[in-house]
């Protein structure tokens, strides 16, 4: 079930323009007083303390973080306000569209290293997504993270590396799920392809000194060939004087057949005779004329011979100037070749060191993360052991408290149910009092009453006996 909904207010004050899924979360626009701003909803594994949102808000100064100006809790999950950056794009985007040279993704890895740093030194410690959906391009082409978690405590965790960030931009392709080496499909240059592979599973130091390595190697690879070729124009250029050349084999033919034409038209014409029998100065003539075409012919061959020869003595030479421009190329390429693997064994040990200082730091660093570790957990166990005692405490002076203001209220309802006690007993006796100083009064008064009527009865018979002695002695 999404968190935000589009059209809906967050907190009656942020209207919620834009959402979408973002690891384990959402990404929303919204716009407040005008204005609008980023909404950024993720998950947690436990509570945040407040101290969590304290390093959330100290992050606000980083140029490579996007900022938080807010964080709401919420039930298992943080709202992040954030403010609006109009990014041109974020690096999934970019490089998924292909085109993106090798140095400038270097430069991208490498402007992001210091975010590692910065944020596991926090008291929590915390992380980032090291995915390009993660990261945003600025108008200027600036880089900024997105999400930043705190270690143990947000969702999701961090298991993305150096190595698969590395993979995903050369390759465009993004994983959702990482890997722990190239897969063998994988079609990288050997030096790119082994500088990768060491970035799996490494920290930002580590990875930072392997890409120093890597360029330092492939630049000085792209020199040593540039010299290699500027050598060989050179050699081509700066032979030997110039020597005459010689006519090839069937241009020295065309030259013999030329010769032996020109020769022949020398020659007078044999004149023609009559048939009849051969006389002693004709045999003379054809043995003279046998004898300059023997000659004619032995002539030509000794100039092909020689033109041969020098024809050959023309191929040794450039055979053996080939060969001593390549005793020289060979001798210049073993030059450079020791020269460079000084300077390799020199960058290989120093990059020996270099290695075992970062994984000497890297320890001392994990010893000392550890330590800190350690002791922040002792101090978070007295700290709780002391809240604990602190909240004991607490609950016995509580207890006694209540004890006390229980036996303290008994002891009122005794006290007050005694002194009830006594003020019923006190108005029972002074109601049996009255009672008996109302009967007392009532006996006094029914003993006055009959008194009063006996007294009257006896005036009464008084008076009838004094008329009665009137009427006897009145008859």
């Amino acid at each position: 079930m999404s968190f935000f909904t589009v059209g809906e207010r967050y907190r009656d004050q942020y209207q919620i323009e834009t959402v979408e899924p973002f690891f384990q979360g959402e990404w929303a626009t919204a716009t407040v007083g005008g204005e609008k701003v980023y909404l950024q909803h993720t998950q947690l594994q436990k509570p945040a303390p407040p101290r969590a949102i304290q390093q959330y808000l100290s992050l606000k100064n980083h140029p490579l973080i996007l900022p938080y100006t807010q964080v709401f809790s919420e039930e298992r999950s943080l709202v992040f306000i954030r403010p609006y950056v109009a990014y041109r794009e974020r690096l999934n985007e970019t490089v998924a569209r292909g085109g993106v040279d090798e140095d400038t993704i270097l430069e991208w890895v490498r402007t992001l290293f210091p975010v590692e740093d910065v944020l596991k030194e926090k008291p929590l410690r915390m992380y980032t997504l090291l995915h390009p959906s993660n990261i945003g391009m600025t108008e200027e082409g600036q880089l900024q993270i997105l999400f930043c978690g705190v270690d143990g405590r947000t969702l999701p965790d961090p298991v993305i590396d150096w190595g698969n960030l590395l993979y995903m931009l050369f390759t465009g392709h993004m994983l959702d799920e990482p890997i722990k080496k190239l897969p063998p499909e994988t079609n990288f240059p050997k030096p790119l392809g082994r500088f990768i592979q060491r970035s799996f599973n490494r920290p930002s130091r580590y990875v930072s000194s392997q890409l120093e390595t890597y360029l330092k190697r492939r630049d000085s690879k792209g020199v040593l060939d540039h010299l290699l070729r500027r050598s060989g124009v050179k050699k081509e250029a700066s032979s030997a004087p110039p020597m005459q050349v010689e006519p090839s084999s069937s241009e020295a033919v065309k030259k013999q057949d030329q010769t032996q034409s020109e020769s022949q038209a020398d020659i007078p014409p044999v004149p023609s005779y009559h048939p009849d029998p051969p006389s002693h100065s004709s045999s003379v003539l054809q043995q003279r004329l046998e004898q300059a075409r023997k000659a004619k012919l032995e002539a030509e061959q000794r100039e092909r011979e020689r033109l041969k020869r020098q024809e050959e003595s023309g191929e040794t030479k450039e055979q053996a100037q080939e060969e001593a421009e390549h005793q020289a190329r060979l001798k210049a390429e073993q030059i450079v070749r020791k020269r460079l693997e000084r300077e390799a064994a020199k960058r290989a040990e120093a990059e020996r060191r270099t290695q075992e200082e970062a994984e000497r730091q890297a320890r001392l660093e994990r010893e000392r993360l550890e330590r800190k570790a350690a002791e922040q957990a002792e101090a978070e166990r007295r700290a709780q052991e002391e809240a604990e005692r602190q909240a004991r405490l607490e609950a016995e002076q509580m207890e006694r408290e209540h004890l006390e203001r229980k036996a303290a209220e008994q002891a009122e309802a005794e006290r007050r149910t005694q002194e009830e006690a006594e003020r019923q007993a006190r108005l029972e006796a002074e109601q049996m009092e009255r009672e008996h100083l109302e009967r007392k009064a009532e006996e006094q008064a029914e003993a006055e009453r009959r008194a009063q009527e006996e007294a009257e009865r006896q005036a009464r018979l008084e008076a009838e006996q004094m008329e009665r002695e009137h009427l006897e002695r009145k008859a």
